[in-house]
């Protein structure tokens, strides 16, 4: 019996039982649908991975105010970074840049009648160099304006947003504190920071400003970020920040550090491991899925294999071997698997654009499609050939006694 006429019959007897083969391919459809949503969630949350790392920075350190663990960033509250700290760390070789600032989370920002909350930072005019980050409208912090102490602000895009809707911000008075700043500029959109929060919702006021007259912190600093030329000097230009702070914050050899450092190396650390666990789970739902419909493709075959008794062995008493038996069968549960990962990765895909609506990161590429195939074929192989082989086993005389 050759292939082509193997592959005729079983799509005969697939498109005969129509009530067996759509129960089989729904049950495929289900599982393939759900494997392509967690491929595609998968691919989406690590698009964001990247993307939150890329807004770190991959050549960038950050130095923080407080020991401890990280848990955001150092306000002006708890600064304790000194202007001869900033120095240090310029002198160090391999640093390009470094940009220290002031930072309060939170603050009451007013404009009319409408009111939001929203990250403050006190920046010098480097800050826009070390985060590669201006204004995409109007100015930016210029040094003029931390000579003066102006009360100018750039503000974040979803601020913008909150406070003025679709109008035009610049040029209007806001109140931080009840301190009117005039916004001078619209900043860059940026989207999430590395911790998860939004990075647009920031209004960046002068250093000095800041310091003196909003978060009353003349003498510390909270915050700076260093940026290195060579992204490979990293761990070496951190371990001499941390030598240069603890000489300079007169810390003993058994005094934790006063300070905390962040790599892009421990950012990326940090934000897979809030993921992996979701991942795990996720990866297990989405396999389980398809051989569960494996499992009812076998089930179904196997009934299917007992009221076609007379046929096998019809089969057999012409002239069928064994292994056409085996190769029809096979061929049924491959074209039956085939359907479902067909329709399976049709129904994943508009499910994943459906979430995308929800703000969900979805990432819909080739891959959802190479994983449907290979899991339909190996559901198909897998799971049809035990019926496959029993069909081939049945006695020709036996099997056409049975009534």
């Amino acid at each position: 019996m050759k292939i082509m006429r193997i592959a005729g019959v079983s799509m005969d007897a697939v498109m005969k039982h129509k009530v067996r083969t759509f129960l089989i391919v729904l049950a495929i459809v289900v599982g393939i649908a759900t494997l392509t949503v967690i491929v595609a969630l998968t691919q989406g949350a690590n698009k964001k991975i990247l993307q939150q790392i890329n807004n770190f920075g991959p050549d960038a350190i950050m130095v923080h105010s407080g020991g401890g663990k990280m848990r955001g960033p150092s306000t002006a509250s708890e600064a304790n970074l000194t202007k001869k700290d900033i120095a240090d760390i310029q002198d160090i070789e391999g640093v390009k840049l470094i940009s220290p600032f002031q930072v309060s989370l939170d603050m009451p920002v007013k404009y009319g009648n409408k009111f939001t909350t929203s990250w403050i930072f006190g920046v010098e005019s480097s800050w826009q160099e070390a985060w590669k980050r201006g204004a995409s409208k109007g100015d930016f912090i210029s040094d003029s304006d931390n000579e003066q102490l102006s009360k100018v602000c750039v503000i974040g895009q979803t601020a913008a947003k909150d406070l003025f809707g679709d109008a035009n911000p610049i040029g209007e008075n806001i109140l931080v504190e009840n301190v009117s700043f005039r916004v001078i500029g619209i900043l860059e959109k940026r989207g999430q920071s590395p911790v998860g929060t939004d990075f647009d919702n920031l209004i960046l006021i002068p250093f000095t400003t800041a310091s003196r007259r909003l978060m009353n912190q003349p003498l510390y600093i909270a915050m700076a970020r260093a940026v290195v030329f060579n992204p490979s000097q990293i761990k070496t230009v951190t371990a001499k920040i941390k030598e240069i702070l603890r000489a300079n914050h007169h810390l003993a050899e058994t005094e934790e550090d006063d300070f905390k450092m962040t790599s892009p190396e421990e950012i990326t650390k940090m934000i897979k491991s809030t993921s992996q666990t979701l991942n795990v789970f996720l990866w297990l739902v989405g396999i389980i899925s398809p051989f569960v419909g494996g499992i009812v493709l076998m089930n179904i075959m196997l009934m299917a294999v007992s009221e076609r008794k007379r046929e096998i062995g019809l089969r057999r008493a012409v002239g069928a071997k064994k292994k056409h038996i085996i190769f029809q069968f096979l061929a049924e549960s491959l074209v039956l698997t085939f359907a479902g990962g067909a329709f399976g990765v049709t129904a994943g895909v508009i499910i994943a654009i459906l979430i995308s609506f929800s703000g969900k990161p979805i990432s819909i590429t080739w891959q959802p499609f190479a994983t449907a195939f290979l899991f339909s074929t190996v559901i198909g192989l897998f799971f049809g050939i035990y019926p496959a082989r029993k069909a081939a086993a049945l006695d020709p005389a036996g099997a056409l006694s049975q009534k």
